[in-house]
């Protein structure tokens, strides 16, 4: 979900690569419970007019179109849709849009979301007034966004097994490096509560979500790993002996680990 566009200022996923839907089907099966939650403790209901932004493979999308019933409608975007299926839902629309030069109608729906997507636009602050824009009085506007900056990825290497702390960090530092080097700002998630202040809204929150994960139960990370392979080694913090060995780590049963930090933050719409 939500990173499917190749962006001009250099997107960091091959959004050509095979496994690229399979890797944004791992993305749901980790983060889509926080999602759902956040927007359910919103109070998304039947009847609610919502626009999800950079739907990916479609989850979300989806699951707020079940939401809102047939009285409410779901606009579900991305400049790239082809991974995106409505499942025969009448009242979810998926449209291709680019939000940072197609037109979204001014004030008229009651929840937008967005999930890794923000931190991949050059212009985040406009980003993120157009989302607020396209918000009506006393809606809600929910972007979600990593943090891969500053002490995050030392924590996160924290909850790798025991002789694995050096070899996370270096790969955190690579994950920073390379996302830095495509435009993306590794830090958005952290600077959210500011941003969604800064755009206007009031009620401003957020919590971090980060996914302790048992080798073998997810392929989020081993997918990201090796659609990323190319921009980690560059970075020169890693050879394909330390990812590859990271990847396994994922694999064996019994071993936990953290993939990324991931901010929650929401704001709404003053009347």
């Amino acid at each position: 979900m939500g990173d499917t566009a190749t962006m001009e200022s250099g997107y960091v996923f091959d959004t050509s690569w095979e496994r690229e839907h399979g890797r944004l089907l791992a993305l749901e099966e980790i983060y889509d419970s926080q999602s759902r939650h956040r927007l359910t403790e919103l109070g998304v209901a039947d009847g609610w007019r919502c626009l999800e932004v950079g739907c990916g493979a479609g989850s979300i999308a989806r699951w707020l179109a079940k939401q809102v019933g047939a009285a409410g409608r779901v606009l579900a975007t991305d400049v790239d849709t082809r991974f995106a299926n409505a499942h025969g839902l009448s009242n979810l629309e998926i449209r291709t849009h680019d939000l940072r030069t197609d037109d979204l109608p001014d004030a008229s729906f009651d929840l937008v979301h967005a999930r890794a997507v923000i931190e991949h636009l050059p212009d985040r602050d406009e980003a993120l007034r157009r989302l607020a824009a396209a918000t009506r009085p006393g809606g809600w506007v929910v972007v979600e966004d990593f943090d891969i900056d500053g002490p995050m990825y030392p924590a996160a290497a924290r909850y790798y097994p025991p002789g694995y702390t050096e070899l996370a960090e270096r790969l955190g530092r690579a994950l920073r490096a390379a996302f830095g080097a495509a435009g993306v700002d590794p830090g958005t998630g952290r600077r959210l509560p500011q941003a969604l202040t800064d755009a206007g809204l009031t009620e401003v929150g957020a919590q971090v979500h980060a996914p302790v994960l048992t080798g073998g139960d997810a392929a989020f990370l081993p997918l990201t790993l090796r659609s990323l392979r190319p921009r980690l080694l560059a970075t020169g913090e890693v050879t394909d002996w330390d990812i590859e060995d990271v990847i396994t780590l994922t694999k064996n049963h019994g071993t936990t680990y953290l993939p990324n930090f991931m901010v929650s933050a929401w704001g709404r719409k003053p009347v």
